[in-house]
């Protein structure tokens, strides 16, 4: 009974969610892509800040890597093959890494995200309890 319910379960994300590989890549979800840019930016920055750090690929792998490896494959993972209109919320909630990371931002980048992060709060918590389409 749970191969049956298993493959309800992936014909019902594919059909109605669009999730699977480029599944989501439309025309018609720019809006939302554009929506997840600013939080795929600082990830990218995040990720690149750390890579640029180590001279040759057998050092890259520390203790930290850990972190930054979680939130680029999930960002990864996100990008091309989940809804997503859910990105921002899926990465911020599971990696606190991004706001440490926002911390050592320079001027003016770092107020830039700061507003970032509070305008997406404040309008996340008005128009999702309204049924408008937020992540």
């Amino acid at each position: 009974s749970s191969g049956i319910n298993a493959e309800y379960g992936g014909h019902i994300q594919r059909h109605y969610w669009s999730n699977g590989l480029f599944l989501y890549w439309e025309a018609k979800q720019l809006p939302n892509f554009l929506l997840a840019a600013p939080i795929l930016l600082l990830v990218g920055l995040l990720t690149a800040d750390y890579l640029r750090r180590f001279a040759n690929l057998a050092d890259l792998v520390t203790r930290d890597s850990v972190g930054y490896g979680h939130v680029t494959c999930l960002a990864l993972i996100g990008v091309l093959t989940m809804n997503v209109q859910v990105l921002t919320r899926f990465l911020v909630s599971s990696c606190p890494l991004i706001f440490l990371y926002a911390t050592r931002l320079q001027k003016p980048l770092d107020l830039l995200v700061i507003c970032y992060f509070v305008l997406f709060a404040v309008a996340g918590t008005v128009l999702h309890p309204t049924f408008y389409p937020w992540t």
